[in-house]
């Protein structure tokens, strides 16, 4: 894992290289999260998406009517889900032979995930670019790189403008007042929360709140009541797939957690998990939703 982080350092150090030739940008080559050099004769208009935090970029660039084929998760914005099917999210999901048949003149999938598909596809001389971003910079990086192989460059950078004014309104929220701790909850059988190197605690931290549990390096690493207690969050926080089991009753009635300030303030809370699971510009919105938690309604 060390190492894919390294690369992908590396990644957002080289991946604006690129030929331009013409005033179009085109011929474009750019090097994808994993090192690849890929290169792109003509702004794609057959284009794949094997992630939604990659197909909510696309359409948000305007770049929509070029996507052909998608996963069955990438369900926003709705208009998505018109694409045909290629697979779940997994690798192990995704069907070849399905995408071949659209006939992409552009896939673009997860360095992570989708590693094992780049040879399968590399056979049919299928253009793959491939995207893995883990911060917020990274996102604005991977949302430029998608506006220049879209052909797309100035509706992404409109786009990158939208999210950083947003997260900036955020950001000034707090107006130098102290920073609430926040136990983000993803799962409750067994606890789970989120680590330091996540979107979630990137984007407490932008709205003003303090992720408690930042200075764990796993990313969903795995804690006790005795833990917890011990943190003290004055907010629970959880996505709102996770929504029953942050009832303020049920809370109240696990074994200490009586004690814990965000319980006793009933100051517990949801926000969409789509928006901050997912690599996409709502990740902003996001931001501000729990900026709206800590500090109240704008």
């Amino acid at each position: 894992m060390q190492m894919r982080k390294s690369f992908l350092f590396l990644f957002l150090g080289v991946i604006f290289t690129s030929g331009l030739s013409g005033q179009s940008g085109f011929p474009l080559i750019l090097r994808d999260s994993l090192g690849r050099s890929v290169t792109v004769q003509s702004p794609p208009k057959r284009i794949v998406s094997l992630s939604p935090g990659i197909t909510e970029i696309l359409f948000a660039i305007t770049a929509g009517d070029q996507v052909v084929g998608v996963t069955q998760y990438c369900n926003f914005p709705p208009e998505a889900q018109s694409r045909r099917k290629v697979g779940g999210f997994s690798g192990a999901t995704i069907s070849v032979e399905s995408i071949v048949q659209l006939q992409p003149d552009l896939v673009i999938l997860s360095g992570y995930m989708h590693e094992r598909l780049i040879p399968l596809l590399e056979r049919f001389s299928i253009p793959i670019f491939a995207v893995e971003p883990q911060t917020f910079a990274e996102v604005y990086k991977t949302i430029e790189a998608l506006g220049k192989l879209t052909g797309k460059v100035q509706a992404g950078a409109a786009v990158l403008a939208e999210m950083q004014e947003k997260i900036r309104r955020a950001e000034a929220r707090r107006a130098g007042r102290e920073r609430p701790g926040v136990f983000w909850e993803l799962a409750d059988e067994p606890l789970m929360t989120a680590g330091g190197d996540t979107f979630i605690s990137e984007a407490i931290s932008l709205a003003g709140g303090r992720n408690v549990f930042a200075d764990r390096r796993e990313q969903w690493p795995a804690v006790n009541t005795e833990q917890v207690l011990l943190k003290g969050p004055d907010w629970i926080i959880a996505g709102d797939d996770h929504g029953k089991a942050l009832d303020p009753q049920a809370l109240a009635r696990r074994p200490g957690w009586s004690k814990i300030p965000a319980v006793q303030n009933r100051r517990i809370a949801l926000v969409s998990a789509d928006c901050l699971y997912r690599y996409g510009p709502r990740l902003a919105d996001a931001v501000l939703a729990l900026a709206d938690i800590f500090w109240g309604s704008r």
